[in-house]
């Protein structure tokens, strides 16, 4: 196991040195005189000699979600003004609070740029999106901006998306569960694009609420990926304000996709699926790969996983000879895998399978690709049972069907074992 990035080393002289890299980077944007202010054993804290001016108020280490909670809670009582900044894996965000209230936060979490808010939405297209920022770049305006002067948003649109982006980093924030938090008594007006004056206790019970019940709907709905389906013939109607997602429901529109068509995020829809799933009124289905490349892509770790399970047992020789014997016999396995494979670790060329495919196809051509490598990959399962152990050979199934759940849709039963 390599040593940690952030690693520092101070040695015998009281000499600080990066050891990890990202210790490095940051250290070098910070090039300059540190004062070094008293502290524990076990910690230490630096500001710089000639700073903003600014109090630091509070600083902490988050350890579970929600922990930010107590802190905007803290701030919300007290009525403090500043900036409470919050670091995690995914970035940092900046909340900005007026008196106990939020008047804007800035992020640099690529999902919450307002870009991506006005996006998912549904307010501007992915085109509009890239063009907007192509355009801001140049120009050196704001996105904002620039999608106005577009006319790809009204102004009259764009304010409310932009008081909405606020409330989704407060809420990213408070979801933060690996990181640390600073606050410091004051902010610059300027990173401000425009002030807002949100109930920061409003907002707080809303975002616990919302990581209370997302939890919940988490064990129906994994994630926005996942593709809700009519069922047929189901009992009644679904409640008036459920049926314009549930309109959207064709068995093709993942979560992501419905919330743009609808105007809502993630968490809004997600509920609303959730309680179309508990009516009877729809199934959910884990996303499926589109085109030849990403459904072979969507098989490679299964088959890679097969060859390494039996090259640790030193069968890979077996398997490959009956798998080359299976291919050759079935008559449309050669063509199909012509210059792409199988490779070394028993993968398959995306690309080479895909151009292939067009030569040798009929109607449908991603479903019957599906069906041939579930045939071959079936027979590799039923090669490799006669090979290893019984235990490894069940493990092994278990494995395979994890890795293929992405082509299937609901629940997937792991693949039988052949062994006689």
């Amino acid at each position: 196991m390599g040593e940690r990035a952030d690693l520092l080393r101070v040695d015998g002289t009281g000499t600080v040195h990066p050891v990890g890299r990202t210790a490095s980077q940051e250290l070098r944007v910070r090039a300059g005189e540190w004062r070094l202010l008293p502290g524990p054993k076990d910690a230490m804290l630096m500001r710089l000699a000639v700073g903003d001016g600014r109090t630091l108020k509070l600083a902490g280490e988050i350890r579970t979600p929600g922990a930010v909670c107590d802190v905007v809670s803290l701030l919300q009582q007290s009525g403090w003004t500043g900036e409470l900044v919050v670091f995690g894996d995914d970035g940092s965000r900046s909340i900005y609070f007026d008196g106990g209230n939020v008047a804007g936060a800035t992020t640099n979490v690529a999902d919450e740029r307002l870009g991506e808010t006005l996006y998912r939405f549904g307010v501007v297209t992915r085109e509009q999106l890239e063009q907007a920022l192509e355009a801001a770049t140049k120009s050196g305006k704001r996105l904002g901006e620039t999608a106005v002067d577009l006319d790809f948003v009204t102004p009259e649109e764009l304010f409310p998306m932009m008081a909405r982006q606020v409330e989704e980093v407060f809420y990213g924030a408070l979801r933060v569960g690996d990181g640390l938090f600073y606050f410091f008594d004051h902010f610059d007006e300027k990173h401000l694009v425009r002030r807002h004056n949100l109930n920061a206790g409003a907002l707080l019970m809303e975002g616990a609420r919302r990581m209370d019940e997302l939890r919940f709907f988490r064990e129906k709905v994994p994630n926005d990926t996942y593709v809700p389906t009519v069922i047929p013939n189901a009992k009644g109607t679904p409640p008036e304000d459920l049926l314009e997602v549930f309109a959207q429901c064709d068995g093709k529109r993942n979560v992501a996709e419905i919330g743009r068509r609808t105007g809502q995020l993630e968490f809004e829809v997600t509920r609303m699926v959730f309680q179309l799933m508990s009516g009877g009124f729809v199934a959910i289905a884990a996303p499926r790969p589109q085109g030849a490349e990403a459904i072979v892509d969507a098989f490679n770790p299964a088959f890679a996983e097969i060859h390494r399970q039996c090259d640790a047992a030193k069968k890979g020789t077996e398997l490959r000879d009956g798998l080359g014997r299976f291919a050759t016999g079935a008559g449309i396995y050669d063509p199909l895998f012509q210059g792409g494979g199988p490779l070394a670790d028993g993968t398959f060329k995306p690309e080479r399978v895909a151009r292939n495919l067009v030569a040798i196809a009929g109607d449908e051509p991603d479903r019957w690709l599906v069906q041939q490598l579930y045939e071959y990959i079936g027979f590799a399962l039923f090669q490799a049972g006669s090979l290893l152990p019984r235990s490894t050979e069940t493990a092994l199934n278990a494995t395979v069907a994890e890795l293929l759940k992405p082509l299937r849709k609901g629940e997937v039963a792991s693949p039988p074992s052949r062994r006689p």
